[in-house]
């Protein structure tokens, strides 16, 4: 068999698509690495081989793997040959000229022909071709073009699925307000596909306000935030707003307002017996509500203590808005509990052997930039495919063969989805001057 006709065949076809439906079935079912590129909880509990099974297939990343991106690409391909012989299809059904067949005569009607066609124009059928005596009238005649514009858009939307599994770049980087975050290996997350395509990234990016909102019932209702962007050394900053839903363009970039937020605590320590001071940052997402706490924890570095803390947004716990946060901290080594105190800004606390002061506290967020190429060309071939049910369903093309006679014409309707919905139509047409019919 020609590799053409085997890429059309419908066991093929059958085949390319249950793959690939399996596929994103997979994606929904199986957790994916995130835009953190942080491995997913289960594939670390994996036994060896099936780990090393796992990683081969890429089934943390199912969309970003070799085998999805050529299994996409044959599923293309397939479709692409299809929908040229659909466009061939559909121009011929489209402009084709009715045959002759004496055999066929349909409803007598003792009308004039022109009298008819008159009637089939204020209807909103068109001629389209004649042949002698024969004519072929089609009213909604865009509908033949219905099965070429789905096969189109799903073209289009495997194309531009395509594109974007070829150039991925997903960018995510934590920001914490007032402080230009260099984007420098190290500083940032990144997710590539299999090319390993990279566009171009910004010199820094600043968090320069953060503007959260709630609800009565203290679930989030927005989220906004404010960046300074400098795209090259020595440039002025440029200011971009972005909201959770209101994204926003820097060069090759979309930029996203990620949900996760929170505040960065700065905090000082003291150790009796040493000199100086050392600096830690307790980083901690945003309450869930105004009664409950939000928590976190670091390993302090200069003393290999745990240091974990929880906060209120506000110490009065009456407010969702971030007032004077309530910040618990609690010292452990390994499982003994050292010490426990409470801190507002500006205020030392003694902590089991050290003496902590809270410095200071700013907002953070995260923040992705998708460099992708591709998702504009897939929602233009979803729109295509909604075209395409339009024009199939809503659009049924009918078709009404008109045969000149002595002293009237026989008329016929044809319509090849749906009949049984237009017969009403065409006993309307021909309710005057029908004599009987073969």
């Amino acid at each position: 068999m020609k590799p053409m006709k085997l890429l059309t065949a419908r066991a093929t076809v059958i085949a390319l698509f249950t793959a690939f439906t399996g596929s994103l079935l997979a994606v929904l079912f199986i957790p994916q690495r995130g835009a953190t590129g942080k491995d997913p909880a289960w594939l670390a509990r994996l036994p060896e081989s099936l780990h090393l099974a796992a990683n081969w297939l890429r089934l943390d990343n199912i969309i970003g793997s070799g085998w999805f991106m050529l299994l996409v690409a044959l599923c293309g391909l397939s479709l692409a040959l299809s929908t040229v012989s659909q466009f061939s299809a559909a121009k011929a059904l489209a402009n084709r000229a009715p045959q002759e067949n004496p055999t066929l005569k349909g409803v007598r009607l003792d009308l004039g022909y022109q009298d008819f066609a008159a009637r089939l124009d204020a209807a909103g059928f068109r001629l389209v071709a004649s042949t002698g005596s024969l004519h072929r009238y089609v009213k909604f005649r865009s509908g033949y073009w219905g099965n070429f514009l789905l096969h189109l858009g799903l073209v289009t939307a495997i194309v531009f699925s395509l594109l974007y599994v070829v150039t991925q770049h997903r960018v995510m980087v934590r920001l914490v307000a007032g402080e230009p975050t260099l984007l420098v290996p190290g500083t940032f997350a990144e997710m590539v596909g299999v090319p390993q395509f990279r566009q171009r990234l910004p010199v820094s990016i600043a968090l320069e306000r953060l503007e959260p909102d709630f609800w009565g019932n203290d679930r989030l209702a927005s989220l906004s935030a404010q960046l300074l962007f400098t795209d090259h050394p020595g440039d002025q900053p440029r200011r971009v707003e972005v909201a959770l839903s209101d994204k926003s363009h820097f060069g090759p970039f979309l930029v996203y307002q990620i949900s996760e937020f929170g505040v960065a605590f700065d905090l000082q320590f003291l150790v009796p017996e040493r000199e100086g001071l050392t600096q830690e940052r307790l980083i901690l997402p945003y309450p869930g509500s105004r009664d409950k706490a939000a928590y976190g924890e670091i390993l302090l570095k200069e003393s290999g203590l745990l240091l974990k803390g929880k906060f209120f947004a506000d110490s009065g716990k009456k407010s969702m808005k971030l007032g004077t946060p309530l910040l618990v901290l609690r010292l452990y080594r390994g499982t003994q509990l050292l010490g426990e105190c409470t801190l507002q800004p500006g205020k030392s606390a003694a902590l089991g052997p050290l003496f902590v002061r809270l410095a200071g506290s700013e907002w953070w967020t995260n923040i992705l930039l998708d460099g992708s190429r591709g998702m504009s060309g897939i929602f233009a071939g979803f729109a295509l495919l909604l075209a395409g049910v339009l024009s199939s369903y809503c659009l049924v093309p009918r078709e009404i063969m008109v045969r000149e006679a002595e002293g009237g014409v026989y008329v016929q309707q044809i319509a090849r989805r749906f009949a049984q919905f237009y017969r009403e139509e065409f006993e309307e047409l021909t309710a005057a001057g029908k004599t009987g019919g073969v």
